[in-house]
């Protein structure tokens, strides 16, 4: 149960600061790929145990926030 309520606040502080810095919510499509991801490297560090949790999950869930998110600006059309 501390581990669901930990992983719920990992994913709300990453959404939020995703949030925060798009100015909107346009980051959404590749952020839903970022949770998913993150949900299953929650469930298969749980059974593996190669991330310490928190703090090194968190800082593995930032990356793959990142990395997801930069792709999908690597992939859309620029606007102008």
């Amino acid at each position: 149960m501390r581990n669901t309520i930990g992983l719920l606040v990992i994913l709300a502080f990453l959404l939020g600061s995703c949030t925060a810095m798009a100015g909107g919510i346009q980051h959404w499509p590749a952020s839903l790929i970022a949770v998913a991801v993150i949900v299953l490297m929650k469930i298969a560090n749980d059974r593996y145990k190669v991330l310490n949790w928190p703090l090194e999950f968190l800082l593995a869930s930032g990356v793959v926030m990142i990395v997801i998110n930069l792709g999908r600006l690597y992939i859309i059309p620029m606007p102008y």
